[in-house]
């Protein structure tokens, strides 16, 4: 089975890039995606990120109330690091299980902290999505981020260029959703002939 780790910056265009790959035939899972319900009303992290955080965490319904758990933890390192230990093992654990389900179609695990967290060995392919990183201010401040937060998010990451130069393959992003399409494309042939 094909195990392939997409990584890269933030705004850099990960999940477009799988979303691409996903229309191509593969399997994709997002850790943000899994993040998001283990921070959900019933999920696995609520309770311990209360207890770590306080109750003012709680979202009215019953969840995370992420937009302010965000700006704690990224002002914060130590705060950051606390989080981290609670939500990485059970992000770890889904992901090992979906990785074990059997399927004939690559699988694309989009994990942003893959670098970071040490969690890039045993993939056939790790694939760095990567822009220029005034591209990722002015992509971050469109999203309706300040500079500063956009800075804070962007400086919590291993530096861009240490991913790059990590990773197996690179696709670089500061082009238009055409150009990310036949990136998808190329990656899906070359997986084809290289990766048995």
């Amino acid at each position: 089975m094909k195990r392939i780790a997409l990584t890269g910056g933030i705004a850099c265009g990960k999940s477009v890039l799988a979303g691409f790959l996903a229309e191509c035939g593969c399997d994709v899972l997002e850790a943000d995606a899994l993040v998001h319900a283990l921070e959900a009303p019933g999920g696995a992290a609520v309770t311990s990120i209360v207890a770590a955080f306080g109750p003012d965490m709680r979202a009215a319904d019953g969840g995370i109330d992420r937009c302010r758990l965000g700006q704690k933890v990224f002002a914060d390192e130590a705060a950051r690091l606390r989080l981290n230990g609670i939500v990485h093992p059970l992000v770890k654990e889904a992901l090992t299980r979906w990785l074990a389900t059997p399927g004939n179609h690559p699988k694309v695990a989009v994990i942003p902290l893959l670098f970071e967290v040490g969690w890039d060995v045993g993939w056939n392919v790790v694939v760095c999505v990567a822009c220029a990183e005034a591209e990722q201010m002015r992509r971050l401040q469109a999203r309706g981020w300040s500079e500063v937060a956009a800075h804070a998010r962007i400086a919590a990451q291993l530096p861009l260029a240490d991913k790059v130069w990590r990773a197996d393959c690179v696709v670089w992003n500061d082009g238009n959703l055409d150009a990310l399409r036949r990136e998808a494309s190329r990656l899906m042939d070359e997986w084809a002939e290289k990766i048995t």
